[in-house]
């Protein structure tokens, strides 16, 4: 089954798409409303606008047709022309989505010091996973860019199967394991303007993803002493 990915800038998806009372859904323009900051109200507007313009691309019709909604605190829900599941993530002036005949996880975060990053990094990763991730992320391969990886990897796999940040994250529900090639993967990561992209999808043997480089793979297994639900 393909998934179909797609990077861009915030500014500007924001600036070419039309005034949001004209597609947004109901759902959308109220959680619009509610925000406050400029900067979160056009990353909102251009994953939206991302989202519906992926989706005509990879199912057909306009993206007109395609309508998504769902709470806050929920995935957007795809109502379209065929079944249908996305994902989107962004970090400054960037943004991500992807999307698929089946459920997928996405999240892009940046590659950046933090207070208390080995403490953090040590917390949600075993040791089994800090050698496997220092021996397969790209160079630079120091703390940032394995924590950057190693967070990624297991929200994108969050959001996939469900269950807790907690459970996922300290709870080790997800372990960490390096795949071969796409056929054995479940998980891949891409390094991009000094963030790391990481997607998680049952089958990544067929994705399109122009601009980006071929992605580093993994395979994400559910674990630990608060497995996922």
């Amino acid at each position: 089954m393909t998934t179909w990915l797609r990077l861009g800038g915030v500014t500007e998806l924001a600036a070419q798409a039309p005034d949001a009372q004209s597609w947004m859904s109901e759902g959308e323009l109220a959680r619009l409303a509610a925000m406050q900051s400029a900067r979160r109200r056009s990353q909102f507007v251009a994953g939206r606008w991302l989202a519906r313009a992926l989706l005509a691309e990879a199912f057909g019709g306009a993206w007109q047709d395609w309508m998504l909604t769902g709470g806050a605190e929920s995935p957007p829900v795809v109502s379209g022309g065929v079944p249908a599941k996305l994902s989107i993530s962004h970090s400054g002036d960037l943004v991500a989505c992807a999307v698929s005949g089946a459920a997928l996880g996405l999240d892009l975060e940046p590659c950046r010091l933090r207070k208390g990053l080995d403490a953090l990094y040590g917390a949600i990763t075993t040791d089994v996973e800090r050698a496997t991730l220092a021996d397969h992320t790209v160079a630079p391969a120091d703390t940032v860019h394995r924590f950057a990886h190693a967070w990624t990897l297991k929200e994108a796999g969050l959001k996939r199967h469900g269950g807790g940040l907690f459970a996922t994250m300290l709870g080790h529900g997800l372990t960490i394991e390096a795949a071969s090639g796409a056929r054995d993967a479940n998980a891949c990561t891409w390094l991009h303007e000094n963030h790391v992209l990481a997607l998680c999808s049952d089958d990544l043997r067929a994705m399109t993803a122009p601009g980006m480089p071929v992605p580093r793979y993994w395979r994400l297994v559910l674990s630990g002493t608060a497995p996922l639900q």
